[in-house]
């Protein structure tokens, strides 16, 4: 049986599980992009065209909130232009927990 909102959430966090897993039971759940939508972003990026990539990942967002390749598109494009992008590739490996890429690009962004 799955947990009521405000029972304790069942990762042992200790948070109430609206406020815990039930959002990122949420957002998985998501439908995401598909590749005809994060391809241009991915041309954008290896043209380095970070700047447009970082305008139009976050419109993208908008619709995906809970793609995790979105996030790490962004996060990359960020970190090649100097900006914090720390909150950006976190949110991608917590939506994209299996993607080494993502846990890469984390790990290089926090060095």
């Amino acid at each position: 049986m799955a947990p009521g909102r405000n029972d304790p959430c069942s990762c042992g966090s200790g948070k109430k599980y609206k406020q815990c897993c039930m959002g990122k039971a949420a957002l998985s759940a998501a439908p995401g992009p598909m590749p005809a939508e994060t391809a241009p972003l991915v041309a954008l990026f290896n043209a380095g065209k970070h700047a447009e990539v970082e305008n139009r990942a976050l419109a993208l967002l908008h619709r995906y909130p809970g793609s995790g390749t979105v996030w790490k598109i962004l996060g990359a494009a960020l970190q090649l232009q100097g900006k914090d992008a720390l909150p950006a590739l976190q949110k991608a490996t917590e939506l994209s927990p299996d993607n080494a890429e993502a846990h890469y690009n984390l790990a290089v962004a926090r060095k």
